[in-house]
């Protein structure tokens, strides 16, 4: 370990102070606790007893019977705190005397005093070196991606117990790039957030906390380069997804890895993660979980009124338990807005100031996290508010450049009840080429495409998307567009049977409230509502007509 004899009191507390400050410790007192024990316990000299044992019984509170050959808690909390602490040093807080790392393999922080040699640290890296790095840094983009899936500011408490917890293998691969990828992990996996995210490179060890578990591999080929992923239950080991792409060795490489794996594998983490909650007991759930369980993302999902109904439960649940916790404010937004816009009986005037309001509320408690802000865009286009739904929208992109989804929305939403421009319409089926074929977000971009065909009255040009994306998902606003085209193109039948058939997830479902209040309420920002109405209005007195 590094000498600590020319290392003072008020370094070490500087530095804690300002790690502190930057968040990358959460919002709870343990790793704070933790990081000073560690730091004071090497700084006196006694950093030869800082073990499993003495550290889980001293600085984590754990009985005297403790056994770490049986309770991993010790090397998860330290695991995390020696990403915390990368990712710190990765950031513009960084400016402190005091530098401390935590070595792999070891509870024993490194402390030394920092370099302060800047024209060192402004040299650039040659063009030879650059090559290589674009590797790492496309590893990093993507599981930057996956850091936040949660969004800023969700944090847990330090018991997993109340987190899904995902681990991270290290990657299969030559040597030197595998050894690259792990500090660029170590430097990624620093959040502890609704999805906890732990990385354990050590073989020899499991993580016995571990819901989750992310294989990948990184191999050459030919000129470019082979990534491969596997996501699996660590019960069963059962696979929730594969996937394996090849990727040209060019400047755009990372920002390729990042588009084409990165942004699907958060959906498919946030799916598998409903999935594996699913399985408990909602009252068991913390305030995060339940978010995670009632917020929109492609993926599990029911085509069902019940099914929502039961996602603003989870969301009250939740707001009983924390009821400042601006991303439950989001989902009722969200909800509450959906609800009365597709489905009469939930048309009520005070369930759609309710969702404003927590639209509101959601913006004032938790102004930085993308999710919240993605769920607060979606309640004002539900409400009509247009122009209100891009911003928000928009604002997401802001937090979250990375936000697949939501650059594709943030194109769309202006064309709600406009005429499309063949630009536009170029641009979402370039968008959803770029998607693997099963990836579960293109429902929404198909069936998008088809709502621009449908606005540019190219009605057979949108049935064929809307056909495509009822293959793969169905809602209410989805399938009673499919209906209005079967009807435009002459298919009448078709267009009943269609409803009948929703009648049992959606009683009630109505194409006259579609006529009435759903696209005038969407379209009431827009100069070209009549028409579009008109549309729906023809369907319902079609329906209305039949025997």
């Amino acid at each position: 370990m590094a000498m600590t004899e020319t290392i003072t009191r008020p370094d070490i507390e500087n530095y804690i102070a300002r790690v502190q400050a930057s968040g990358v410790l959460g919002q709870g007192t343990q790793r704070r606790d933790l990081l000073r024990y560690l730091v004071e316990t090497e700084h006196a000299g006694r950093g030869d007893t800082l073990k499993a044992y003495t550290v889980g019984v001293d600085a984590l509170g754990k009985p005297e019977h403790f056994d770490p050959a049986r309770d991993s808690s010790v090397r998860v909390a330290v695991g995390r705190l020696r990403s915390a602490l990368a990712l710190f040093e990765a950031s513009n807080h960084a400016d402190t005397v005091l530098e401390v790392d935590i070595p792999v393999g070891t509870y024993r922080p490194d402390l030394k005093l920092r370099e302060q040699n800047e024209q060192t640290k402004a040299q650039a890296p040659s063009a030879a070196s650059a090559r290589p790095h674009r590797l790492i840094a496309a590893v990093a983009a993507f599981v930057a991606l996956l850091i936040g899936i949660a969004g800023y500011g969700l944090w847990t408490s330090q018991s997993t117990d109340n987190v899904v917890v995902l681990e991270i293998d290290r990657f299969k691969g030559e040597a030197p790039l595998v050894d690259d990828v792990t500090i660029v992990m170590r430097r990624a996996l620093a959040r502890n957030q609704s999805i906890s995210v732990a990385s354990d490179f050590d073989p020899n060890v499991v993580l016995k906390e571990t819901d989750l578990v992310l294989r990948g591999s990184v191999a050459r080929r030919g000129e470019g380069f082979v990534v491969a992923l596997e996501l699996s239950e660590v019960d069963g080991d059962a696979i929730v997804w594969a996937t394996s792409k090849q990727f040209e060795d060019t400047p755009e490489f990372s920002a390729k890895v990042a588009e084409v794996l990165g942004n699907e594998l958060r959906v498919r983490i946030f799916g598998a993660s409903k999935a594996y909650l699913s399985k408990r007991d909602p009252a068991t759930l913390s305030p995060e979980q339940l978010f995670i369980m009632a917020t929109w993302v492609p993926g599990p999902a029911v085509n069902a009124v019940e099914w929502e109904l039961e996602r603003t439960e989870l969301m009250g649940l939740a707001l009983e338990k924390a009821p400042d916790f601006g991303a439950a404010h989001s989902v009722m937004a969200d909800k509450l807005a959906y609800l009365a816009n597709v489905y009469g009986p939930s048309n009520q005037q005070d369930l759609r100031e309710a969702a404003l309001r927590h639209a509101q509320q959601a913006r004032e408690l938790a102004p930085l996290n993308p999710d919240v802000m993605f769920n607060v865009a979606q309640a004002y286009w539900h409400s009509g508010a247009i122009s209100e739904a891009e911003a928000a929208m928009n604002r997401v992109l802001d937090l979250d450049p990375g936000h697949d989804l939501a650059r594709f929305l943030a194109r769309m939403i202006p064309f709600t009840c406009e005429t499309p421009t063949p630009e536009i319409i170029n641009w979402a089926e370039r968008f959803d080429a770029t998607l693997s074929p099963d990836n579960p977000i293109r429902w929404l971009t198909l069936t998008w495409i088809g709502w621009l065909y449908s606005n540019d009255g190219q009605y057979e040009k949108a049935l064929e998307y809307e056909e495509q994306a009822a293959l793969i998902f169905q809602i209410p606003y989805t399938f009673m567009r499919h209906a209005m085209l079967l009807h435009q193109v002459g298919r009448t039948d078709d267009a009943a049977n269609l409803i009948r058939s929703q009648s049992n997830n959606w009683p009630d479902i109505d194409a006259s409230h579609f006529a009435e209040v759903t696209y005038p309420r969407l379209c009431q920002q827009s100069e070209d509502a009549p028409g579009l109405v008109a549309l729906y209005t023809d369907l319902a007195t079609a329906m209305q007509n039949r025997p």
